[in-house]
């Protein structure tokens, strides 16, 4: 081979290995570029959840890319689960109850809770008798919606609220609402079992359903 011919052959690798670093190096822009536009996308739609009227009762732990909704998220650890912390019905007037001789012996004074309230489970959370009894309470007596992420979660939802459910299995959740129907696999399956901001950016889309779904009980 003489000496043009190899000349022509390296010039044309270079050129291939050129080529080829510029769409490396594009693809990976491409996809940096596509990352943050998710994260700018998934933050508007938390930003608005902020700027309401909620709180957000997270029995387990949220995913970091939730960070956004700290100031109206209450993490509650599964074994501390209590009337406590938990959004309970409260009494609708403040009574008092005295002895004859005027010593006080009991104070029911109402609650004031926020506009929306959402309960969300997540995880495969182990629950003491009073932290079940709490949920039941905020749920069925309060009526505020619950949503568990992930097959354990459901599970002990579905326990809590004496619901036998249909679909088990990974990736699966359960919803409740006081007066609505129970709804399954509510979150996508692949979102739920993938995580991170797939699974943020669906609960992020469904807890506004939740909210209009809430009718404080009276």
């Amino acid at each position: 081979m003489n000496r043009g011919k190899t000349g022509l052959l390296v010039l044309i690798g270079l050129a291939s290995m050129f080529f080829l670093f510029v769409a490396i190096l594009y693809g990976s822009s491409t996809k940096r570029q596509d990352a943050i536009d998710r994260k700018a996308e998934l933050d508007a739609k938390l930003g608005v959840i902020t700027e309401s009227d909620i709180t957000i009762y997270w029995i387990g732990e949220p995913p970091k890319e939730l960070e956004p909704l700290a100031p109206v998220i209450k993490v509650i650890e599964p074994s501390s689960a209590s009337k406590e912390n938990l959004p309970i019905k409260g009494p609708s007037f403040h009574t008092t109850e005295y002895t004859p001789d005027g010593r006080l012996v009991s104070e029911d004074i109402p609650i004031e809770y926020p506009e929306n309230m959402v309960i969300v489970i997540s995880g495969s959370p182990v629950i003491t008798e009073n932290g079940a009894s709490a949920l039941l309470d905020s749920v069925a007596k309060n009526g505020v919606p619950v949503i568990a992420v992930g097959d354990g979660a459901s599970e002990v939802l579905g326990n809590v609220l004496s619901y036998k459910r249909t679909h088990k299995g990974q990736g699966t959740s359960l919803y409740y609402c006081l007066g609505k129907r129970y709804k399954e696999n509510i979150l996508p399956k692949e979102a739920v079992t993938a995580g991170g901001y797939d699974l943020a950016d669906a609960i992020a889309d469904f807890i506004p359903v939740a909210m209009e779904d809430y009718t404080p009980v009276n």
